[in-house]
């Protein structure tokens, strides 16, 4: 998930330097997106348990990210990558990007997160992508909000919508996978009537919510986000607000896994995997709600109130088929591009 980087937490560090620390402890490089957020303690937590200095490089959105990845295939960046989704996981298997790690995924993961069955990727956390809405907006303006996926389209919220890119946002393209699991045969025309319905395209989820959403100083009510976004506002809001402005579209709520693999090359291979098995310990997983706005892919974490208190659980969400996502994804993209751009 992308997350801006507020007063309460630090993004990840962009050092150059890739050799052993001041210690003498060899430096694992975590590989990553941009508003990926590492927990200061749970850093310093991880590098005294493995011995290491941990090291966070980040490269544009999980797409760009994994697309760098790619590129550098088994001559690696760094050690360990995060961010490679559910819509991208076929394309990073088939680019043979990561070894096998022979993590122990802790039983509390439960199985429709275990989406690869090769044993390179391992799911760490979950999070539903959805529409949000401005409730004061709508309420100002005497207006509902949609209740459905097509309804978005609907001339009576012309202008409102923002969304993230399938090209280059990883939101977008669960996003766009979604519309065409749920809609089908209609999706091609759910997305000419959107673009006639003046929806604005941002190029990442950074853009569309920080820059474009009301709620920020937009212009837009509408925006492609998380069922998990609503807490942020109040944790960063240092206490200005008791609860969110936003409130999240259910019938829109699209299901999202994040996976971390060894990348092949990596200089410390078992090491890459020590650091992979703790992202899955309670430490990690814990952290992971007020940080990075996700749900933990352990159901057994311990899940902070003010998280719990305001994240949105969608009682039905879209769930993306990994060998339709893996048969369509370029097609549907491709279509998308001639409609939208």
């Amino acid at each position: 998930m992308l997350v801006a980087c507020g007063p309460a937490a630090a993004c990840g560090s962009n050092d150059p330097d890739d050799g052993a620390g001041a210690t003498g402890h060899p430096t694992l490089t975590l590989v990553t997106y941009d508003s990926f957020v590492l927990d200061d303690t749970v850093k310093a937590l991880v590098e005294s348990k493995l011995g290491i200095r941990l090291k966070v490089v980040q490269r544009g959105d999980a797409a760009a990210a994994l697309s760098t990845a790619v590129l550098t295939a088994g001559k690696p960046e760094g050690d360990v990558f995060f961010g490679v989704d559910n819509t991208l996981l076929s394309r990073a298997l088939a680019a043979d990007v990561f070894v096998e790690s022979k993590v122990e995924v802790p039983d509390s993961v439960v199985a429709s997160l275990r989406l690869d069955s090769t044993g390179r990727l391992v799911p760490i956390d979950t999070a539903p992508v959805c529409v949000n809405y401005d409730r004061d907006w709508f309420d100002e303006h005497d207006l509902a909000p949609p209740t459905s996926m097509d309804s978005l389209a609907d001339p009576a919220y012309r202008g409102l919508l923002a969304i993230e890119s399938p090209v280059t946002s990883s939101p977008g393209l669960v996003f766009l996978l979604g519309v065409a699991s749920a809609l089908g045969a209609d999706a091609d025309a759910f997305w000419a009537s959107l673009a006639a319905n003046d929806v604005a395209v941002a190029g990442s989820w950074d853009d569309a919510w920080n820059a474009m959403y009301t709620v920020n100083g937009g212009d837009r009510p509408l925006v492609l986000s998380y069922a998990s976004s609503p807490p942020a506002e109040v944790f960063y809001s240092e206490g200005a607000l008791s609860e969110p402005r936003s409130g999240v579209i259910e019938s829109t709520c699209i299901t999202q896994v994040e996976f971390a693999g060894v990348l092949r090359g990596s200089s410390h291979p078992a090491l890459a995997a020590r650091l992979v098995q703790e992202m899955l310990g309670a430490d990690w997983q814990a952290a992971l709600p007020l940080t990075n706005f996700v749900f933990p892919a352990r159901s057994d974490a311990a899940i902070p109130e003010e998280f719990s208190s305001f994240a949105t659980v969608p009682a039905n969400p879209i769930r993306l088929d990994p060998a339709t996502v893996a048969s369509t994804r370029d097609r549907l993209v491709d279509r998308w591009r001639t409609v939208m751009e």
